[in-house]
């Protein structure tokens, strides 16, 4: 049923928040004939909506439903039937909207729903080649063509009338991820007000991601973005929510996500950052090694003594989840995971043939081929599967790309290379991983990591290579014997906040000359944006 609703993006819209999408916008709905389309009606939630709706007088409404899957529409077609609903017109349309939608120029006062979250990889050809020339028809880039639920949105769009509202559920990558910018300012050029509304539980718990509802208007007396965060669906309900505009997010290159912060926030984060150099100043940095399938290539000590792997095993990290709680990455905490158990071992075998290896081995590899690992896309670009190639030597530290309270960044004292779920980081010039590490830590650099990064249900944030390049850092000596000090104070604390309590007036006050008030303004920024991230 998962991966039947992963191909199909069949994730459908809970009652609550269907009632509350239509009842926001009907009565905004200033004509007597109204014309809406649901280009991807599943089993006919937001029709079930319509019955909650007190229909104007004399009021003329049509309602056409497209959806692909015949079971669903059929569904919707039962709940057209209602007594209440008897007023409506009805169309539904058996198709894929995707080509549906190539020979329609009919335009409409209200397009409404939820339309799949399908990623390009799971689509085929013919999907693609339609994402692709409604992207185009708008002067979206198609690198923006990561999944389809986009192209609904530009097409929907583009089916309005030119006094038109639409209302989706959409994907909150549209605020956060970089690919979306295009899609960003696609929405700013086209409507005069758009409201944005986010929420603080996940709306689809079998989705995994967090949602928004994106409501625009092609005209509006009150122009802008407005954003309003919502905690509890009874918010929603009872019509407890502001919407508040943010114009310096708008105007900046701020993420959307982070329309909790205000004008003068923003502003004040800008304007530090102007004063730092990134951190690809005095760093290179890579992912880690891609394995295609760490769970054979990364062992355990029993698997490499069963197959006798230990000439080709070399030490590795596999996850932060290894890492938690230092800013040093030492030998003893590589035995540490050793002693428990854990895969930490990475298989590198040389780039020969199979045959040419021990008999224990081969029987190894014979297990991955079982497996069909020999037949990932990863596998299948190296010259023999099973050898992984450019591995560089280990790096001087490591970033974890993905974190929940605060980002990771280690020295590798222990000399043992990473997986791709870390950035190797290598030094430039005379500069220290130690200093590099100190100065890392404090509220700006951290705020930064947020504004960069992008979250997922749960609260997970994510740098990409590019975003963890950018991020802003004052760089501070210190000397080996003094991070030795800092190291066990970072081990020891309850919290992060314990070291940039301690640190900020070090690191920051010294680079950047600020006051106490401003670096506590800095890091009650930080708070919000780490509370928005975790929900608190």
């Amino acid at each position: 049923m998962k991966a039947k609703r992963k191909k199909n993006g069949s994730y459908y819209t809970p009652p609550f928040l269907a009632s509350f999408v239509f009842n926001h916008i009907y009565k905004k709905i200033n004509v007597r004939e109204i014309s809406i389309l649901e280009p991807s009606v599943g089993d006919g939630e937001f029709i079930r909506a319509l019955k909650t709706i007190k229909l104007q007088d004399n009021s003329k409404v049509s309602f056409t439903c497209v959806e692909k899957i015949k079971p669903e529409i059929d569904k919707a077609k039962l709940t057209a039937k209602s007594d209440k609903l008897k007023s409506i017109e009805f169309k539904f349309e058996c198709a894929d909207f995707l080509k549906w939608q190539d020979s329609k120029r009919i335009q409409y006062s209200l397009i409404i729903g939820n339309p799949p979250y399908i990623k390009k990889d799971l689509l085929n050809e013919v999907q693609v080649n339609s994402c692709r020339q409604i992207h185009n028809s708008a002067n979206v880039p198609e690198s923006a063509v990561k999944n389809i639920w986009s192209s609904f949105l530009i097409r929907c769009t583009q089916l309005l009338k030119p006094d038109g509202i639409l209302a989706l559920v959409l994907p909150a990558e549209l605020l956060q991820a970089k690919f979306a910018v295009p899609l960003r300012e696609f929405l700013k050029s086209n409507f005069e007000r758009v409201e944005t509304f986010t929420f603080s539980e996940l709306l689809f718990d079998s989705i995994g991601q967090d949602t928004i509802v994106l409501i625009g208007y092609k005209k509006s007396t009150t122009k802008g973005i407005y954003y309003s965060c919502i905690e509890s669906k009874e918010q929603l309900e009872k019509g407890h929510f502001t919407l508040k505009s943010n114009e310096s997010l708008v105007k900046s290159d701020v993420k959307w996500t982070h329309h909790v912060l205000t004008s003068d926030e923003i502003e004040f984060l800008n304007k530090l950052k102007t004063q730092l150099n990134p951190i690809s100043s005095y760093c290179s940095s890579k992912p880690g090694i891609v394995t295609a399938a760490n769970d054979f290539f990364i062992i355990d000590s029993e698997i490499e003594a069963k197959y006798k792997l230990s000439s080709y095993a070399e030490p590795i990290i596999q996850k932060g989840l290894y890492v938690n709680g230092s800013v040093v990455f030492a030998k003893k905490d590589f035995n540490e995971l050793c002693l428990r158990g854990l895969p930490t071992k990475v298989l590198r075998l040389d780039n020969k043939g199979q045959r040419s290896y021990s008999k224990k081995i081969q029987e190894y590899l014979r297990e991955g081929i079982k497996v069909g690992i020999h037949k990932r896309y990863k596998s299948l670009q190296r010259e023999f599967w099973f050898s992984i190639q450019n591995v560089s030597e280990p790096p001087a530290g490591f970033f974890f790309k993905r974190c929940h309270h605060y980002p990771k960044l280690l020295k590798n004292s222990a000399k043992v290379l990473v997986t791709d779920s870390a950035y190797e980081v290598t030094m430039k010039g005379d500069h220290l991983i130690e200093e590099l590490i100190f100065s890392f830590y404090n509220s700006l650099s951290l705020c930064y990591a947020e504004m960069e990064g992008r979250y997922y249900g749960g609260g997970v944030l994510e740098l990409t290579p590019k975003e963890f390049k950018r991020i802003p850092i004052p760089l501070s000596k210190i000397s080996k014997k003094d991070f030795a000090k800092y190291t066990s104070f970072f081990e020891n604390k309850s919290s992060i906040n314990d070291v940039l309590h301690k640190f900020d007036q070090d690191i920051l006050g010294s680079s950047l000359q600020l006051s106490t008030s401003e670096i506590e303004k800095l890091q009650s920024i930080k708070g919000k944006l780490i509370s928005k991230r975790l929900r608190k």
